[in-house]
């Protein structure tokens, strides 16, 4: 009996190994960046009251590395992907605020014609400080809606991060943080359920009260149905300023 469970367990360890090996052997792996430029205020010029009312506007440039996919001998970064979002928000208590924004997403695939996206979303953000350490949640519903055909996929994006100020080096700090994506509806962009994780972590550097820099590693984790699954690593840097 001893030597039969020991048997069993052995065959399960071993097809967990397969398993692992052939789910990993799907995953191609490539390089990225995303350069970006935030913009951000609230709308206390025009009275105190409107204080809470705040905006938001970002542009963002993506490259890839993977045109060695198909040609190992051509291995160059291309344009891939620009980005820009627009939203509003109001603050509901001193931690909690909420947003509605839009994104414009011009794609250019490795296969296949340039496309583009609009992308309406709702957004509940969190931000609560606990001495040094500084909490995000953000919980995103977005409708993603592709203008060549008008085919719709609901998604849901819960976001985390964590922020600490650096010992001995004023004004720049450590983040680290996570970010799941799940399709609610049966689309074309993704299988329904979850398709996206990207996990990330760097420097933030507050050059002047306005001014601001962040320099990071994120690992993007694309679940594609019908295909290989897809791990970019991506240098992302972003500037940004408040009015």
């Amino acid at each position: 009996m001893k030597n039969r469970t020991i048997n069993v367990q052995f065959s399960l360890a071993l097809l967990l190994l397969l398993a692992t090996h052939q789910t990993l052997a799907r995953t191609d792996d490539v390089v990225g960046t995303w350069t970006s430029l935030t913009l951000q205020g609230d709308f206390g010029f025009l009275s105190p009251e409107a204080q809470d009312f705040h905006w938001m506007f970002i542009d963002q440039a993506r490259t890839r590395e993977d045109r060695d996919l198909r040609d190992p001998n051509d291995n160059g970064l291309r344009f891939s992907e620009n980005l820009i979002w627009v939203q509003g928000g109001y603050n509901l208590s001193k931690h909690a605020s909420i947003w509605l924004g839009y994104t414009h997403d011009w794609i250019r695939p490795l296969n296949g014609g340039n496309f583009q996206e609009s992308r309406p979303y709702q957004d509940f953000l969190w931000v609560k400080p606990f001495g040094a350490l500084s909490v995000m949640l953000r919980s995103r519903l977005e409708e993603r809606i592709a203008l060549n055909g008008g085919n719709v996929g609901v998604r849901i994006r819960q976001f985390a991060m964590l922020k600490h100020p650096l010992p001995y080096f004023e004004h720049l700090s450590w983040y680290a943080g996570d970010e799941v994506l799940a399709y609610l509806t049966e689309n074309d962009f993704g299988p329904e359920g979850f398709s996206e994780n990207r996990a990330f972590g760097g420097l933030m550097a507050q050059l002047t009260p306005h001014t601001g820099l962040m320099l990071g590693y994120m690992g993007q984790f694309i679940n594609n149905e019908g295909s290989n699954n897809l791990f970019t690593h991506n240098l992302q840097f972003d500037l940004n300023y408040k009015f």
